[in-house]
């Protein structure tokens, strides 16, 4: 991040790829709604289960165990990241390496789309600057802390009102 010129790191976040972070997240909601119909049923008529609950609540554990692990993980290396900067904002792709930056003096404006749904939530976000395409990315979450902080960090260096 020194070599950018962005000055110093005030925060971090994860970002996801549209593609995949949206797979991922509908995957592991329809699990859920499963898992919770699964449920329901062992509640209603317990011999009709034969002790698959206990199964499903074994690979439900196991995959939010592996997302929140992953998550920790890609912060670690720094992959998937989203950093705000006291100069700009930058953004990793999925090896760690610089996808794409802006500095706050070249910035216009900034859109963005909330997307929320029974299994997906995420904000897509473009940072828009002169005479280039703008910086685009997707944080997750239907209250992403991504994106109030870069609001806020544009507010401060005076950018966005």
């Amino acid at each position: 991040m020194a070599g950018l010129g962005l000055g110093a790191v005030r925060g971090d976040y994860a970002v996801i790829n549209p593609a995949l972070g949206a797979v991922a997240q509908v995957l592991r909601g329809f699990l859920l709604l499963l898992w919770g119909a699964l449920l329901v049923t062992t509640v209603v008529n317990p011999s009709a289960v034969d002790g698959n609950a206990a199964v499903a609540t074994a690979v439900v554990a196991a995959v939010y165990a592996l997302k929140f692990g992953w998550r920790r993980l890609t912060a670690r290396l720094g992959v998937n990241r989203c950093y705000l900067c006291a100069d700009g904002v930058a953004v990793t792709d999925r090896f760690g390496r610089i996808r794409d930056s802006v500095a706050w003096s070249e910035v216009t404006g900034v859109r963005q789309q909330a997307v929320a749904g029974l299994v997906v939530a995420c904000h897509r976000v473009e940072v828009l600057r002169r005479g280039a395409a703008p910086l685009w990315f997707v944080a997750p979450g239907a209250k992403s802390a991504l994106v109030r902080a870069l609001l806020d960090e544009g507010r401060r260096s005076g950018v966005l009102r």
